[in-house]
């Protein structure tokens, strides 16, 4: 059973990861690698966006059970700049889980799309 864990607020300079599948990158106007949008919008725009603390767990526990997926970063400042928030959920057998809550725009979801960072070793090749 998974639960909310609503204690201190995150620090704005924690790094979060999120996985993306290999069929959802497209690239930019350059010709560089990024993820789809919707990969920010789980759920609709209401529906919570899973991620994960890079301060409580690694790239490898995360895409285990996952071959091949690929990992994208951004900071907890990057998401509250766009007006949403990171909260917490613990999962058993599931360190640093938390979601992006709020509503997720299509604007919102591409800006993420567009500035967050591929996971070093975890890139598109």
């Amino acid at each position: 059973m998974s639960g909310r864990q609503d204690l201190q607020p995150l620090a704005d300079d924690l790094t979060i990861m999120r996985r993306v599948r290999p069929a959802d990158v497209t690239h930019d106007s350059d010709g560089n690698p990024r993820p789809i949008s919707s990969v920010f919008r789980q759920g609709g725009p209401h529906g919570d966006v899973s991620v994960y603390l890079t301060s409580e767990t690694t790239a490898e526990v995360i895409t285990r059970d996952h071959p091949g997926t690929l990992l994208v970063e951004l900071t907890i400042a990057e998401v509250r700049t766009q007006g949403l928030d990171v909260q917490r959920e613990e999962i058993p057998g599931d360190p640093g889980h938390c979601n992006i809550t709020g509503r997720k725009t299509r604007s919102i979801a591409k800006t993420f799309a567009e500035t967050c960072r591929w996971t070093p070793g975890f890139a598109p090749l």
